[in-house]
């Protein structure tokens, strides 16, 4: 399957040199750049980084969905079992390529999507068939993706940067493509932060903000009056004693020592300045909702309570309704572009951690699904992290339930009945 577009329709041209260097550069590469905001800062998807909201929001997800365990399944009719032999479960479970781990693999990948809409991985053939290694491609080197259209197929081509710094063009079956639920082309998904560019914007604007004037002492903490006018010279030799002795944060909490009936009255909170906190506070929200992340997850415990059920009920929420989109994602991608055999083996994410409750409501889970017979003693022990015993492999059969085939026959005389009637 490897290279069959590629071989059919010329993925792999003579290799275009592209200097990294130049300034056209710049398009490609939005690191250090972005669209300016109306807020007055530059947006971009590494520029979003430096905000601490959207950062937790990236950083969440793409640590969640690494730690959780990404397996090959056989399905048998209506049943479906786990497929360790299979090529795949060894790069998905374990290690996709020969310098990173599975964790790593899908944190990177991840966080490329969750970020920029997009994930990019090269499909790279080998000894474990024409998926041997999963490498990933920075999205910002992804320099356009087609639909050759003329094609019989109509398949989808890649025009990537490579680490040569040469243009290179891929087909689809080259190429492990995840792509964001946002995309009105259908071929790439657009960033989040390109439609939440304006909100990301003001927090940076309200974060520098803050940080200016504390550093350079901004907001001033009072005033100084004196009874009598001073000469030009008297307030310069003022002004500047007085910003060296109490000026910036390092000077912050001094006493002032005044002389000539001078006298210092602070100021108390502004409404300017109380808007200014609750600015950020709604800026956190207000990200929470572009990645659509609980504030509770980033420690936002404004509206929220942070006990018992009601924070279990909201991690249960983000589990359904945001997590697993992402998880299906991945699973739709995988069955498209890695597995040969779609009906007859699947790859599915292990949630079982996540939406399991505290100790004692995971202990009666267990024992009411081994009293049922639904699982042996081994296998909930297995489940829980515990070693199989000794005769714990037979299901337990529950004295008052049965089917109907197995009801006893209670028109049949009782022993001592037929005896009587022997008799």
């Amino acid at each position: 399957m490897a290279g069959l577009f590629a071989t059919l329709f010329g993925g792999a041209p003579q290799a275009e040199t592209f200097d990294l260097t130049s300034p056209n550069a710049d398009r490609y590469f939005n690191a250090d750049y972005g669209s300016m905001t109306l807020a007055g800062r530059r947006i971009s998807s590494e520029g979003a980084m430096q905000i601490a909201a959207a950062y937790a929001c990236i950083n969440i997800l793409s640590k969640i969905v690494a730690s959780l365990p990404l397996r090959m399944y056989r399905k048998d009719a209506n049943n479906s079992f786990e497929a360790p032999e299979h090529p795949l479960n060894e790069i998905l479970e374990f290690q996709p390529n020969n310098w990173q781990t599975a964790w790593d693999f899908k944190a990177m990948m991840m966080m490329h999507l969750a970020l920029r809409g997009n994930a990019y991985a090269r499909i790279i053939g080998g000894r474990r068939g024409f998926a041997d290694q999963l490498e990933p491609i920075h999205p910002d080197r992804v320099v356009l993706v087609e639909r050759l259209t003329a094609e019989p197929g109509k398949p989808i081509r890649y025009t990537i940067i490579d680490d040569d710094n040469k243009q290179r063009r891929y087909m689809q079956d080259e190429i492990f493509h995840l792509r964001g639920p946002i995309a009105p082309g259908g071929l790439q998904a657009v960033s989040p932060v390109s439609y939440a560019r304006q909100t990301l914007g003001l927090a940076l604007a309200a974060e520098q903000h803050g940080a200016q004037m504390f550093s350079n002492g901004a907001r001033p903490q009072g005033v100084v009056t004196v009874p009598k006018s001073m000469s030009d010279a008297a307030f310069d030799r003022f002004k500047a004693e007085w910003t060296a002795m109490y000026g910036g944060l390092g000077n912050s909490g001094k006493t002032p020592i005044l002389e000539d009936g001078a006298k210092f009255e602070s100021i108390a909170l502004t409404n300017e300045d109380a808007q200014f906190l609750g600015t950020r506070e709604f800026q956190i929200e207000e990200i929470c909702r572009w990645f659509d992340v609980p504030p509770v997850m980033l420690h936002h415990m404004q509206k929220t309570t942070s006990w018992g059920t009601g924070v279990e009920a909201i991690m249960l929420g983000f589990v359904r309704t945001n997590l697993h989109p992402w998880l299906s994602c991945w699973c739709s991608a995988i069955r498209r572009d890695l597995i040969l055999a779609p009906n007859r083996f699947e790859a599915r994410f292990d949630i079982e951690d996540l939406i399991a409750g505290d100790m004692k409501a995971k202990g009666e889970f267990y024992q009411k699904l081994v009293l049922a017979g639904i699982l042996t003693p081994n296998e909930a022990r297995y489940a829980i992290g515990y070693n199989p015993i000794e005769n714990g492999d037979e299901r337990l059969i529950p004295s008052n339930s049965t089917t109907f085939d197995n009801m006893p026959d209670n028109s049949a005389p009782a022993p001592n009945q037929q005896q009587d009637q022997q008799q």
